[in-house]
């Protein structure tokens, strides 16, 4: 396989939806997150499930919108060797990025609810330490800058935080369950049930899978993606790989 080009998971073609299901889609989205849109000046407060505009990606100092096409994904930025960064957040709200609060047993950790990053490789989020993390300031606080990890516990695996949060397999208070059509591995181009239920609205993980943590089982060459089909969609994927659908999910961990 020529390694150069870039690659797109299971063969996917362009998604083709209708206005009035994207429609849906962003209506949906919006009676569920309204609710818990947070101000910034509560930085120090953390409530599952909340959501917080907080923090500004920058590729080689050069801010970075926010993307916002969960159909056909065009407008995320794509990987070019770029310095990636977060920092202090942008005045304008295009260039905001979106978080979920989790406090959870003393953890606090802001989850980004997109992608906003592809064709990038898990090895190049490493080279620049961000799969398993390293300390960055935004707003004056202290964080670990890293991604989830996401064995996925379906298939006997190790206990993740793709499947504790994201999945939600404890139901936890302030985020949405994984409905039986969230966890339905059967492949559609686009599926209306899918992308206007509660749990995409929040996470946006349809037909975008994320890069965790999460190595092969069997070779070090591997790393685990997450999402896709469903939300308990799993797959293992070549770390040196760029995929036009797979993406960089930032998470911060609050350091105290």
């Amino acid at each position: 396989m020529d390694k150069s080009k870039k690659n797109k998971l299971i063969g996917t073609g362009v998604i083709v939806g209708s206005m009035a299901a994207l429609s849906g889609a962003i209506a949906m989205g919006k009676r569920f997150r309204n609710k818990k849109i947070k101000k910034i000046i509560d930085i120090k407060t953390y409530s599952t499930g909340v959501i917080r505009s907080f923090g500004t990606l920058y590729l080689n100092d050069e801010k970075q919108k926010v993307p916002g096409d969960f159909v056909q994904f065009k407008d995320i930025a794509s990987f070019a060797g770029q310095k990636i960064e977060i920092k202090d957040t942008d005045k304008d709200d295009d260039y905001k990025l979106s978080w979920i609060e989790i406090n959870d047993a003393g953890k606090k950790l802001l989850i980004c609810d997109r992608n906003i990053l592809k064709n990038i490789s898990w090895n190049e989020l490493n080279d620049q330490n961000l799969v398993f993390g390293k300390v960055v300031i935004v707003e004056g606080e202290k964080y670990i800058l890293r991604l989830l990890t996401g064995y996925s516990e379906k298939k006997n695996y190790k206990n993740n935080e793709w499947d504790k949060y994201i999945v939600n397999s404890n139901k936890i208070d302030g985020l949405p369950p994984s409905e039986d059509y969230d966890v339905d591995n059967n492949i559609k181009k686009f599926d209306d049930e899918k992308i206007n239920g509660n749990n995409n609205a929040l996470w946006h993980w349809y037909n975008f899978s994320s890069f965790t943590q999460s190595e092969g089982l069997r070779s070090e060459k591997f790393c685990i993606i997450r999402g896709y089909y469903s939300t308990t969609y799993s797959k293992q994927s070549v770390k040196d790989l760029k995929y036009e659908t797979v993406g960089y999910r930032p998470v911060l961990e609050l350091i105290e």
